[in-house]
C-alpha cells in the first residue's frame, strides 16, 4: 500500500478510536463516578491525541507521520494493558479490574452491557491494525512510470 493511502487509512482508524473513547467517556458511569480523576482525564488526553495524530496522518501523509502514528498506537496499547496495574487505586483486585477493562461479556452496573470492555477491546484491535498499516505503508512507495 502506498504511504499516502496507508496514512489516510491509519488516520481514519485513529479517529475511530477517538470516537470510541468519547463513547466510553459518555457511557461509563463507573469511570466518571468511582474511578474519576486520573483515569477520566487520561482517557480525555488519549481521545485528544488520537484526533490530533489522525488529523496529521490525513492532512500531512508521510512516512515519518505514519511512523509517529504507529509509535502512538504501540504506546497506547502498552498503557491500556498496563492500566491493570492501577487496580488498587480503584479499590479492585487486579483480576476484577482486568475483567472490568477487557471482558466484553461482563455487565458492571450501572454501566450498559459491554461498557467499557467491548469498546476498549475494539480500540486495542484498531490500534494493532494502525501499527500493521503503518509498517506496511511506510516501506512501500509507488512506482514511478
Amino acid at each position: 500500500m502506498e504511504t499516502g493511502k496507508a496514512s489516510k487509512l491509519a488516520g481514519g482508524l485513529l479517529a475511530t478510536t477517538g470516537l470510541l473513547g468519547i463513547i466510553i467517556l459518555a457511557a461509563d458511569q463507573i469511570l466518571r463516578e468511582s474511578l474519576g480523576g486520573q483515569h477520566w482525564y487520561g482517557l480525555i488526553a488519549f481521545v485528544v491525541i488520537d484526533f490530533v495524530v489522525a488529523a496529521y496522518l490525513v492532512v500531512k501523509p508521510s512516512g515519518t507521520i505514519l511512523m509517529f502514528g504507529a509509535v502512538w498506537s504501540i504506546f497506547r496499547i502498552i498503557i491500556q494493558l498496563a492500566d491493570v496495574a492501577t487496580a488498587p487505586m480503584s479499590q479492585m483486585t487486579y483480576e476484577d479490574f482486568a475483567n472490568y477493562l477487557f471482558n466484553p461479556t461482563l455487565v458492571t452496573s450501572p454501566n450498559p452491557p459491554g461498557v467499557p470492555a467491548a469498546l476498549i477491546d475494539l480500540i486495542l484491535l484498531l490500534e494493532l491494525v494502525v501499527v500493521g498499516v503503518a509498517f506496511g505503508g511506510r516501506h512501500r512507495t509507488p512506482k514511478v512510470t
